[in-house]
Parts: C-alpha cells; sequence; structure tokens
C-alpha cells in the first residue's frame, strides 16, 4: 500500500514538474518576444518579430505614417472585434513562426481584406462614398461606369488597394 501511495507520489510530482516546464517555457517565451507590447497600439510592436521589419519601415515611409497605425488599417474599429482578431493574428502569427518554415512575409486572408477595406472606407468616408458602395465590397454604384473599366478582367472584387496598393506601405505590403 505505501508503495503504491509511493509510486502515485512520484507521478504527481513528474506531471506537476513537466506542468510547470512547459508553463515556464511558455512565460520565459511571452517575456523574450516582448509579448506584452503587442496589446498596445505603438507599430513598432509589429517589428518584434524580423518578419516584419521590412513592412514596418515601409509603413514609415508610406502615406499613413502619420495619420494611422497597423491596428487603424488591419483591424476592425469596435472593441469585441478588434481584441478578436488581433488574438487571432497573434496566435497565428506565432504559431507559423514557431511551428512552420518562418514565413518570408504573412499574406492578407480574405478576412484581413475585408477589415482593411472597411478601414478605408471608414476614414475616407467622404471622398469614397459616392464611388464605391459601403454595403457591397468591390460593387460599383450603378451610375459610375468607369469602376468597372478599372477592374479589368479580373474575378478580383474592386477594393480600394486595388488603385492604391502603396498607400499604407512604400513598398506593395
Amino acid at each position: 500500500m505505501e508503495n503504491t501511495k509511493k509510486k502515485a507520489s512520484i507521478w504527481v510530482i513528474l506531471l506537476l514538474l513537466s506542468f510547470g516546464v512547459v508553463i515556464g517555457h511558455g512565460l520565459y517565451t511571452f517575456y523574450y518576444a516582448k509579448g506584452f507590447s503587442y496589446f498596445s497600439p505603438d507599430p513598432a510592436a509589429c517589428k518584434n518579430c524580423h518578419v516584419m521589419n521590412q513592412v514596418y519601415e515601409s509603413w514609415s515611409r508610406g502615406g499613413h505614417q502619420n495619420v494611422a497605425t497597423c491596428n487603424d488599417c488591419h483591424l476592425p474599429h469596435d472593441f469585441i472585434g478588434y481584441w478578436i482578431m488581433k488574438a487571432q493574428s497573434g496566435l497565428g502569427h506565432a504559431y507559423a513562426v514557431t511551428f512552420k518554415d518562418n514565413p518570408y512575409a504573412f499574406t492578407a486572408n480574405e478576412k484581413t481584406k475585408r477589415v482593411v477595406q472597411e478601414n478605408c472606407m471608414d476614414c475616407h468616408k467622404e471622398y469614397v462614398s459616392n464611388v464605391i458602395d459601403p454595403r457591397a465590397i468591390g460593387a460599383a454604384k450603378p451610375f459610375d461606369k468607369n469602376l468597372k473599366e478599372h477592374q479589368g478582367n479580373s474575378n478580383e472584387p474592386l477594393r480600394c488597394i486595388s488603385c492604391h496598393r502603396e498607400a499604407g506601405h512604400a513598398h506593395n505590403f
């Protein structure tokens, strides 16, 4: 009986020790990667990860560096959507850098493209309201014949970045 308790105690200690090592390693990694900085709106936090250095430098030379941060363009403006997408993006980036080949640059998925489009239109609504129908990304208003011409043969919806690729970044990021 006593031998069984001793074995169980050893297993419990080993389990707790293993759990402590995993948690400690995670906390150290979070500290080393400056994890708390990712909660801030400071664009410099984006370049904590060397994959984003060129993107950050490009933004700092682009047309929006004095008026918009990374979060202003790349995250929803509502409180809940902001934090959900920030968490999804951060965890996705951390996973990609940790467990996959370190990507040269991240590419925007459809959700990110939609958020960027909505944010362009939100900040520039006085200019774009007569050009693009905000209810349907890529849909031209009936009176605007030129948008379809600009779109050409592409199956991609017409978005602000279709023409203004270097608006937020100087080098097409």
